[in-house]
């Protein structure tokens, strides 16, 4: 009975470390990196849309100009964005640009192969990626040339969840993938139901196992067992 209260203790500690697997590699919820291919012509950047009213005190007029930063620099030269530019004063659909509108959204940093957007987030006034699918639904993104012209605008983004890559955007064409670090909330909630069925199974199965042993056992045999179990 203690070989099998051992296999018992140590299931259910494998299932209990298995739950957080998916949380061992951190990536930070407010930092998105953002690509795109097949693009305009004239593509210097995308810009991230969200359905963000007016009304919202998340809104403000205008932020600041994304900049132009050399890989590795946290920041760089100004494209010279201004409030009177086209994704400036986009809104179509409810959609207005992130980056451009929202008060807690950082210098969009365009680098040679990919740009990144922060969020000013804290424990006490949470603003990140997930917080704003949640509050705003699917994002867009629009495809502008180096005076802040629009040169396109994609789908409505799909979201997509991998264990490999970091929170952020990907935009070809018309299509926009908003990625989400992780494994996908199916995926979770399948392993957390097996998890509680065997533990909930285990302790039956030992006690069926542990009775029909002991049906087996002669009554000397079960009273020196008995015995053990209790030293």
């Amino acid at each position: 009975m203690k070989k099998l209260s051992v296999i018992f203790t140590a299931a259910v500690m494998a299932f209990s470390m298995a739950l957080p697997v998916s949380a061992v590699k951190h990536e930070d919820l407010a930092v998105a990196y953002i690509t795109y291919a097949d693009a305009p012509e004239g593509t210097v950047y995308t810009d991230i849309l969200i359905k963000l009213p007016t009304d919202d005190e998340s809104y403000t007029d205008f932020t600041q100009s994304p900049e132009v930063c050399k890989d590795g620099a946290k920041g760089g030269t100004s494209l010279g964005i201004t409030a009177d530019s086209e994704i400036a004063k986009y809104s179509e659909d409810g959609y207005i640009s992130l980056s451009l509108h929202h008060n807690k959204a950082l210098t969009l940093c365009i680098y040679s192969d990919k740009e990144v957007l922060k969020m000013a987030t804290s424990k006490i006034d949470s603003c990140d990626f997930i917080d704003l699918s949640v509050n705003y639904g699917a994002f867009k993104a629009a495809y502008i040339d180096g005076e802040g012209n629009i040169l396109g605008v994609t789908d409505a983004s799909e979201t997509a969840y991998s264990m490999d890559t970091p929170y952020g955007f990907s935009a070809k064409g018309n299509g926009l993938t908003f990625q989400r670090h992780g494994a996908h909330p199916r995926a979770i909630a399948i392993g957390i139901a097996v998890s509680v069925l065997v533990i909930i199974s285990l302790p039956l199965i030992i006690g069926l196992i542990y009775s029909k042993r002991n049906k087996r056992l002669k009554p000397s045999e079960l009273a020196k067992n008995n015995k053990k179990d209790v030293k």
